[in-house]
């Protein structure tokens, strides 16, 4: 990603993975969105365990910390 801000369809495929469980999609989308600044929607940060207000870029690296082990090839 070479903007800080990613566009709302990639924003919502990632909610989408992450609200379907679908580890190996997400684990993809977040090594995209490390970096991005776009505001996370405050149910997904309480469901992730970051403070309300966090980044998109907050919840990738976190889940990247959480969920990279899980995911097999």
């Amino acid at each position: 990603m070479t903007s800080p801000y990613a566009p709302g369809a990639v924003r919502d495929r990632f909610l989408a993975s992450l609200q379907s469980g679908d580890w190996q999609t997400t684990v993809q989308m977040a090594t995209n969105l490390t970096a991005c600044r776009n505001p996370l929607p405050g149910m997904t940060c309480t469901e992730l365990g970051l403070p309300i207000g966090s980044t998109y870029g907050a919840a990738a690296q976190s889940v990247l910390k959480q969920r990279a082990p899980e995911v097999v090839d």
